[in-house]
């Protein structure tokens, strides 16, 4: 197999839908995934957590507080699973970076596209000690990418190089 031939950087990693989405770019150098799930969510795995120990102290030890308390963090699960449900829609699933610019994908479809020409800045945004980086497009369009993107910093360096070849 040759080089031309061979999968771009990343793509192994890939979930299937975005994997099968790189058919679709020109010219794909790397391939980006988001290393995280929606499970991993915080506000869904804590109350998850305090469920299963109230109840394993409620069962060991017959206590009404730790029943109660179970019942209240599986309340608390259950109201939280819609809102990790809906924020994961919108969660970027894969980077590709590509011959003609950068597109985020969620489960194979295209959230955004920008350009290499219309790239306007990689910038590094950092919100109560989250960093994220966000590639400005033209106007208001942006990608976010967040620290569960694995090799990102290969991801930025691709694009600060088109942004500086482009621009500089």
């Amino acid at each position: 197999m040759s080089e031309a031939d061979a999968a771009p950087r990343g793509a192994d990693d890939l979930r299937r839908q975005d994997a099968e989405a790189l058919l679709r770019y020109r010219g794909v150098r790397s391939a980006h995934t988001y290393e995280a799930s929606w499970y991993n969510n915080a506000t869904f795995v804590f109350p998850l957590i305090a469920v299963i120990i109230a109840a394993i102290v409620w069962l060991a030890t017959g206590s009404t507080e730790a029943g109660s308390a179970a019942i209240f963090f599986l309340v608390v699960t259950a109201a939280m699973l819609p809102v990790v449900f809906i924020t994961w829609q919108r969660q970027t699933t894969a980077v590709i970076v590509h011959e003609d610019g950068v597109t985020a994908l969620h489960a194979g479809l295209e959230q955004e596209t920008i350009a290499w020409d219309e790239l306007r800045s990689v910038r590094r945004v950092e919100t109560m000690g989250n960093v994220r980086w966000y590639l400005d497009g033209v106007g208001e369009r942006h990608i976010v990418i967040e620290g569960e993107i694995a090799e990102r910093e290969q991801l930025l360096d691709a694009a600060r190089s088109e942004f500086e070849r482009r621009n500089g």
